[in-house]
């Protein structure tokens, strides 16, 4: 999977660290826009490269006008993302990751009182109750739905994320 940071020339240079790391990264390079040259930090082997990328988000935090894109697709909300990274992190220690996607997923059902125990999202960014999933033939089917609410919340790209086949 190819993820891209861009971040505009003009904040990369007035920030040193951030520099150092962009020059880093597997590759780099400069694009000219509009507004003025981008370095653009490429990592072809994300989900792999989940440490340089999130020292890099964290490190361009504050900064205006980054984009992040992943496989050609434009990540709307840097926070989701990056949210959605660290899970991803913290799962990489974890014995068993898909146990460990369980049991966030279960933490953040018991903390919100969710009363569905046929959830079928295993992902605690997803849950299906809480955020709207219909089980209405009109709705669509459940597994596209999920897909979709995973790409809104900027997980879909995670090696994690099992999206069970349904037949409603």
């Amino acid at each position: 999977m190819r993820l891209s940071i861009a971040i505009p020339e003009a904040q990369v240079v007035e920030a040193p660290a951030l520099l150092r790391l962009v020059r880093m990264v597997p590759a780099c390079d400069v694009e000219a826009v509009e507004q003025g040259a981008l370095y653009v930090a490429i990592f072809e082997d994300f989900p792999k490269s989940v440490e340089p990328v999130a020292r890099l988000i964290e490190e361009a935090w504050d900064l205006h006008d980054v984009r992040i894109t992943l496989d050609g697709r434009s990540v709307k909300s840097r926070i989701n993302f990056y949210v959605a990274l660290l899970c991803y992190r913290r799962s990489l220690n974890a014995t068993d990751p898909v146990v460990y996607c369980l049991q966030q997923s279960a933490k953040v059902g018991a903390d919100g009182g969710c009363p569905d125990r046929s959830c079928v999202s295993h992902c605690q960014f997803i849950c299906s109750r809480c955020v709207g999933v219909s089980r209405d033939r009109q709705a669509g089917s459940v597994p596209i739905q999920l897909m979709e609410l995973a790409r809104h919340t900027e997980v879909d790209w995670c090696p994690n994320l099992r999206i069970p086949k349904i037949n409603v």
